[in-house]
């Protein structure tokens, strides 16, 4: 388990140098790897764990990227609705709706793998 906590802090490392992987599927790949050696090893979990959401919270401007594109796409949908409304003229656009909520998803993710091994951890403890 020691190897897997290490290769768990390793890929968790990688992932804030790597621009789109590496703010949303290497953290919670290196999130499973740190949670299944959180019981032999919670020092190199807790480690891998902390990464992920530090890189998440704060490195990953893709996410930040991606939440700013659906400001845009739903800012755009309301001018032409508007606009459609003022000259009576009817316009499309791409309605694209994601809730933005995608810093939030993968957050979430990265935050609950960290309360299950947290979790883990303390059901491991001897009393």
């Amino acid at each position: 388990m020691k190897a897997l906590g290490i290769v768990a802090i390793v890929v968790a490392s990688i992932s804030v140098v790597i621009p789109v992987l590496g703010a949303t599927w290497l953290p919670v790949i290196a999130g499973v790897m740190a949670v299944i050696a959180v019981r032999e090893e919670h020092v190199l979990a807790f480690v891998a764990l902390g990464i992920n959401v530090v890189n998440v919270a704060f490195l990953s401007a893709s996410i930040r990227l991606a939440d700013g594109i659906c400001d845009v796409a739903s800012t755009a949908d309301d001018a032409l609705g508007a606009l459609a409304a003022l000259s009576g003229e009817s316009y499309n656009s791409a309605n694209i709706d994601c809730g933005n909520g995608v810093f939030w998803t993968w957050m979430g993710i990265n935050l609950a793998l960290a309360a299950v091994g947290v979790g883990l951890h303390l059901m491991n403890k001897k009393a």
